[in-house]
């Protein structure tokens, strides 16, 4: 939730058009079998092409889970919105779900006719367990940078240690404690974005001292 200076200074490459950029989220849409979207998602997105940081897809992330509405749809909203405007959201929800939206419908007419098949049963179970594991992989990979970055950073404790600490309360409060994601999010947010603004105003003053 903390952007770091280091994800602030990267450059951001050009997205592609916007036929691209629905069959980009179609093709996510569609390799996302038994769940794992925002995995794709940042596969895609983060890892591959680097149009979003870390933390900014992490905000994102936790702003879908706290909204009305579907969480993966959602998130689609505000990446389309962020990389290419009102059009690029349209586009992302339309990639995500028409390509999917059919193949469910087939989908379901098969299941009709093969519906307590032992096999069947034993797919869907395992894709749902490679589900779970897609997702705890992306959360590994994203807190590891997290606090890769936050103790290698110098300057001042909010720029490298706040993000670790951020990290560390919304683990044990939501993954351990089991307390509500919602509430924990709109607490954790302000704390969040207060220690981001010192940072950065921190950093603006050291720069300017050292220019002057």
């Amino acid at each position: 939730m903390i952007t770091s200076a280091v994800e602030a200074a990267e450059p951001r490459p050009p997205c592609a058009g916007l036929v691209e950029f629905f069959l980009l989220f179609s093709r996510i849409g569609l390799s996302s079998f038994g769940g794992g979207l925002s995995v794709w998602m940042h596969r895609a997105l983060v890892e591959r092409r680097g149009w979003l940081g870390e933390s900014e897809y992490a905000a994102a992330l936790a702003l879908a889970r706290i909204m009305p509405g579907v969480n993966i749809v959602n998130l689609a909203v505000l990446i389309g919105h962020r990389l290419m405007g009102f059009a690029g959201a349209v586009v992302a929800v339309m990639g995500l779900l028409v390509g999917p939206s059919l193949v469910v419908i087939g989908l379901a007419i098969l299941y009709r006719q093969f519906a307590g098949s032992i096999i069947l049963d034993a797919a869907l179970q395992g894709t749902a367990a490679a589900a779970v594991g897609l997702l705890i992989g992306m959360g590994l990979k994203s807190g590891s940078r997290i606090i890769r970055v936050g103790l290698t950073c110098t300057g001042p404790i909010a720029k490298g240690l706040g993000p670790i600490a951020v990290l560390v309360a919304m683990f044990v409060l939501v993954g351990v404690l089991r307390l509500p994601t919602v509430p924990i999010v709109l607490c954790l947010a302000p704390c969040s974005c207060a220690l981001a603004f010192f940072a950065v105003r921190n950093a603006s003053i050291e720069s300017h001292n050292d220019g002057g």
